[in-house]
Protein backbone atom coordinates (compact mmCIF):
# COMPACT_ATOMS: atom_id res chain seq x y z
CA UNK A 1 0.00 0.00 0.00
CA UNK A 2 3.10 2.72 0.93
CA UNK A 3 4.75 2.02 -2.07
CA UNK A 4 2.04 2.15 -4.55
CA UNK A 5 0.88 5.78 -2.39
CA UNK A 6 4.44 7.10 -3.30
CA UNK A 7 3.96 5.99 -6.93
CA UNK A 8 0.32 7.82 -6.64
CA UNK A 9 1.84 10.99 -5.41
CA UNK A 10 4.77 10.72 -7.47
CA UNK A 11 2.33 10.80 -10.66
CA UNK A 12 0.24 13.00 -9.41
CA UNK A 13 3.31 15.81 -9.02
CA UNK A 14 4.29 14.87 -12.50
CA UNK A 15 0.44 15.26 -14.16
CA UNK A 16 0.54 18.47 -12.44
CA UNK A 17 4.18 19.81 -13.76
CA UNK A 18 3.02 18.79 -16.85
CA UNK A 19 0.04 20.92 -17.05
CA UNK A 20 2.15 23.69 -15.90
CA UNK A 21 4.57 23.37 -19.04
CA UNK A 22 0.86 23.29 -21.00
CA UNK A 23 -0.62 26.44 -19.75
CA UNK A 24 3.18 28.03 -20.39
CA UNK A 25 2.31 28.16 -24.10
CA UNK A 26 2.20 31.39 -25.88
CA UNK A 27 -0.71 33.27 -27.60
CA UNK A 28 1.51 32.62 -30.65
CA UNK A 29 1.65 28.68 -30.52
CA UNK A 30 -2.43 28.53 -29.82
CA UNK A 31 -2.69 30.64 -32.87
CA UNK A 32 -0.94 28.01 -34.55
CA UNK A 33 -3.17 24.98 -33.05
CA UNK A 34 -6.06 26.81 -34.43
CA UNK A 35 -4.54 26.97 -38.31
CA UNK A 36 -6.34 24.48 -40.68
CA UNK A 37 -6.06 24.00 -44.29
CA UNK A 38 -7.94 25.79 -46.47
CA UNK A 39 -7.30 23.41 -50.01
CA UNK A 40 -9.72 22.36 -51.70
CA UNK A 41 -9.24 18.80 -50.59
CA UNK A 42 -11.07 17.29 -47.41
CA UNK A 43 -7.68 16.79 -44.97
CA UNK A 44 -9.08 14.49 -41.78
CA UNK A 45 -6.91 14.96 -39.33
CA UNK A 46 -7.08 12.00 -36.52
CA UNK A 47 -5.65 12.60 -33.32
CA UNK A 48 -6.06 11.38 -29.66
CA UNK A 49 -3.88 10.72 -26.74
CA UNK A 50 -1.73 6.83 -26.78
CA UNK A 51 -3.72 3.81 -27.05
CA UNK A 52 -7.00 6.26 -27.29
CA UNK A 53 -8.07 4.11 -30.72
CA UNK A 54 -7.02 5.72 -33.50
CA UNK A 55 -5.87 3.47 -35.95
CA UNK A 56 -8.99 1.73 -35.69
CA UNK A 57 -11.19 4.57 -36.71
CA UNK A 58 -8.71 5.95 -39.38
CA UNK A 59 -8.93 1.57 -40.04
CA UNK A 60 -12.95 1.90 -40.01
CA UNK A 61 -13.17 4.87 -42.33
CA UNK A 62 -10.99 3.32 -44.64
CA UNK A 63 -13.13 0.32 -44.90
CA UNK A 64 -16.52 2.42 -44.96
CA UNK A 65 -15.63 5.09 -47.13
CA UNK A 66 -12.53 3.91 -48.70
CA UNK A 67 -10.67 7.17 -48.00
CA UNK A 68 -6.66 6.57 -47.95
CA UNK A 69 -4.46 6.90 -44.97
CA UNK A 70 -1.57 8.46 -44.24
CA UNK A 71 -0.16 7.67 -40.72
CA UNK A 72 2.08 8.97 -38.62
CA UNK A 73 3.42 6.03 -36.65
CA UNK A 74 4.20 4.00 -40.21
CA UNK A 75 6.54 6.95 -41.54
CA UNK A 76 8.33 6.86 -37.95
CA UNK A 77 8.61 3.01 -38.13
CA UNK A 78 10.09 3.75 -41.83
CA UNK A 79 12.81 6.68 -40.24
CA UNK A 80 14.37 3.47 -38.15
CA UNK A 81 14.82 0.84 -41.09
CA UNK A 82 18.22 -1.02 -41.61
CA UNK A 83 20.71 0.84 -42.86
CA UNK A 84 18.68 4.09 -43.04
CA UNK A 85 20.80 7.11 -41.72
CA UNK A 86 18.29 7.98 -38.92
CA UNK A 87 18.60 4.13 -38.05
CA UNK A 88 22.59 4.60 -38.22
CA UNK A 89 22.37 7.35 -35.82
CA UNK A 90 20.00 5.70 -33.69
CA UNK A 91 22.75 2.97 -33.24
CA UNK A 92 25.38 5.36 -32.70
CA UNK A 93 23.69 7.13 -29.88
CA UNK A 94 22.61 3.82 -27.91
CA UNK A 95 24.54 1.16 -29.33
CA UNK A 96 23.71 -2.23 -27.48
CA UNK A 97 21.33 -1.20 -25.05
CA UNK A 98 18.85 -0.96 -28.08
CA UNK A 99 19.63 -3.56 -30.15
CA UNK A 100 17.29 -6.59 -30.88
CA UNK A 101 19.81 -8.92 -32.33
CA UNK A 102 23.21 -9.33 -31.67
CA UNK A 103 24.52 -10.40 -34.68
CA UNK A 104 26.57 -7.83 -36.50
CA UNK A 105 25.23 -8.66 -40.22
CA UNK A 106 21.71 -8.40 -38.53
CA UNK A 107 21.30 -5.46 -36.11
CA UNK A 108 17.53 -4.94 -35.59
CA UNK A 109 16.46 -2.37 -33.19
CA UNK A 110 14.55 -3.18 -29.89
CA UNK A 111 11.50 -0.35 -30.38
CA UNK A 112 10.31 -1.12 -26.59
CA UNK A 113 13.58 -0.86 -25.51
CA UNK A 114 14.51 2.64 -27.91
CA UNK A 115 11.05 3.63 -26.57
CA UNK A 116 12.01 2.81 -22.45
CA UNK A 117 14.88 5.11 -22.95
CA UNK A 118 13.52 8.09 -24.74
CA UNK A 119 10.55 8.45 -22.26
CA UNK A 120 12.40 7.95 -19.12
CA UNK A 121 14.79 10.96 -20.23
CA UNK A 122 13.18 14.51 -22.29
CA UNK A 123 16.53 15.22 -22.89
CA UNK A 124 16.72 11.95 -25.39
CA UNK A 125 13.49 12.12 -25.98
CA UNK A 126 14.04 15.71 -27.98
CA UNK A 127 16.72 13.95 -29.66
CA UNK A 128 15.10 11.16 -31.11
CA UNK A 129 12.02 13.71 -32.11
CA UNK A 130 14.36 15.95 -33.77
CA UNK A 131 15.52 13.59 -36.04
CA UNK A 132 12.52 11.10 -36.70
CA UNK A 133 9.92 14.15 -37.14
CA UNK A 134 11.20 16.18 -40.19
CA UNK A 135 11.39 13.25 -42.11
CA UNK A 136 7.81 11.77 -40.82
CA UNK A 137 7.00 15.72 -41.83
CA UNK A 138 8.63 15.02 -45.32
CA UNK A 139 7.12 11.77 -46.36
CA UNK A 140 3.51 13.28 -45.39
CA UNK A 141 4.26 15.68 -47.96
CA UNK A 142 5.30 13.28 -50.46
CA UNK A 143 2.40 11.14 -50.22
CA UNK A 144 0.28 14.29 -49.90
CA UNK A 145 1.16 15.25 -53.25
CA UNK A 146 0.68 11.59 -54.68
CA UNK A 147 -2.92 11.72 -53.52
CA UNK A 148 -3.62 15.33 -54.60
CA UNK A 149 -6.53 14.06 -57.15
CA UNK A 150 -8.26 12.69 -54.18
CA UNK A 151 -11.06 14.61 -52.78
CA UNK A 152 -10.71 13.16 -49.48
CA UNK A 153 -7.56 11.90 -47.21
CA UNK A 154 -7.41 10.42 -43.44
CA UNK A 155 -4.41 11.56 -41.12
CA UNK A 156 -3.69 9.84 -38.46
CA UNK A 157 -1.30 12.09 -37.03
CA UNK A 158 -0.32 11.02 -32.88
CA UNK A 159 1.15 14.17 -32.13
CA UNK A 160 -1.08 16.24 -34.31
CA UNK A 161 -0.71 19.07 -32.26
CA UNK A 162 2.18 19.03 -30.49
CA UNK A 163 4.16 18.80 -33.50
CA UNK A 164 2.22 21.07 -35.67
CA UNK A 165 0.24 19.62 -38.24
CA UNK A 166 -3.17 21.66 -37.70
CA UNK A 167 -2.22 23.53 -40.63
CA UNK A 168 -2.17 19.92 -42.72
CA UNK A 169 -5.83 19.28 -41.68
CA UNK A 170 -9.06 21.13 -43.01
CA UNK A 171 -10.60 19.66 -39.86
CA UNK A 172 -9.26 17.62 -36.82
CA UNK A 173 -11.25 14.29 -34.97
CA UNK A 174 -9.90 13.70 -31.75
CA UNK A 175 -10.19 10.27 -30.08
CA UNK A 176 -11.03 10.83 -26.67
CA UNK A 177 -10.25 8.25 -23.86
CA UNK A 178 -10.37 7.78 -20.13
CA UNK A 179 -6.55 7.47 -18.85
CA UNK A 180 -7.43 4.32 -16.84
CA UNK A 181 -8.69 2.80 -20.32
CA UNK A 182 -5.33 4.00 -21.95
CA UNK A 183 -3.56 2.54 -19.25
CA UNK A 184 -5.18 -0.73 -19.55
CA UNK A 185 -4.94 -0.85 -23.30
CA UNK A 186 -1.42 0.41 -23.22
CA UNK A 187 0.08 -2.35 -20.86
CA UNK A 188 -1.93 -5.12 -22.80
CA UNK A 189 -0.40 -3.82 -26.37
CA UNK A 190 2.84 -2.94 -25.58
CA UNK A 191 3.21 -5.61 -22.99
CA UNK A 192 4.70 -2.89 -20.81
CA UNK A 193 4.63 -2.25 -17.13
CA UNK A 194 2.14 0.27 -15.02
CA UNK A 195 5.27 3.05 -14.77
CA UNK A 196 5.82 2.73 -18.25
CA UNK A 197 2.38 3.43 -19.43
CA UNK A 198 2.27 6.36 -17.41
CA UNK A 199 5.63 7.82 -18.68
CA UNK A 200 4.19 7.01 -22.33
CA UNK A 201 1.10 9.27 -21.41
CA UNK A 202 2.75 11.74 -19.63
CA UNK A 203 5.33 12.42 -22.60
CA UNK A 204 2.21 14.04 -24.84
CA UNK A 205 0.05 16.96 -24.03
CA UNK A 206 -2.61 16.23 -21.69
CA UNK A 207 -6.01 15.13 -23.20
CA UNK A 208 -8.60 18.23 -21.94
CA UNK A 209 -5.68 20.45 -23.10
CA UNK A 210 -5.81 19.59 -27.05
CA UNK A 211 -9.60 18.15 -26.76
CA UNK A 212 -10.47 21.94 -26.82
CA UNK A 213 -8.55 23.06 -30.83
CA UNK A 214 -10.16 20.14 -32.39
CA UNK A 215 -13.30 20.00 -34.43
CA UNK A 216 -15.07 16.87 -33.46
CA UNK A 217 -14.35 14.56 -30.65
CA UNK A 218 -15.42 10.57 -30.52
CA UNK A 219 -15.97 9.45 -27.34
CA UNK A 220 -13.88 5.81 -26.99
CA UNK A 221 -13.99 5.45 -23.76
CA UNK A 222 -16.05 2.12 -23.74
CA UNK A 223 -15.09 -1.00 -24.70
CA UNK A 224 -17.49 -1.20 -27.23
CA UNK A 225 -18.58 -0.35 -30.50
CA UNK A 226 -20.55 3.10 -29.97
CA UNK A 227 -17.41 4.75 -31.67
CA UNK A 228 -18.95 3.49 -34.73
CA UNK A 229 -21.95 4.87 -34.44
CA UNK A 230 -20.93 8.27 -33.35
CA UNK A 231 -18.62 8.25 -36.71
CA UNK A 232 -21.72 7.02 -39.21
CA UNK A 233 -23.51 10.13 -37.83
CA UNK A 234 -20.63 12.74 -38.12
CA UNK A 235 -19.53 11.47 -42.01
CA UNK A 236 -23.26 10.50 -42.74
CA UNK A 237 -23.06 6.86 -43.47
Amino acid sequence: WRPYRRFQKTQIQKSIFHLLSILMIDQKQTNKLCLRWKGKQRRIGITGGIASGKTIIGDFLYQAKKWPILDADLYAHEALRAESQIYKKVLLRYGNKIIQNSNKNDQIINRKALANVVFQNDHEKKWIEGIIHPFVNKRIGEELEKLKSKSVVILIIPLLFEKNYTDLCSEICYVDCTRILQLKRLQSRDKCSLEEANQRIDAQWENSFKKQFADHIINNSNDDDTWKLQLKKLYKF
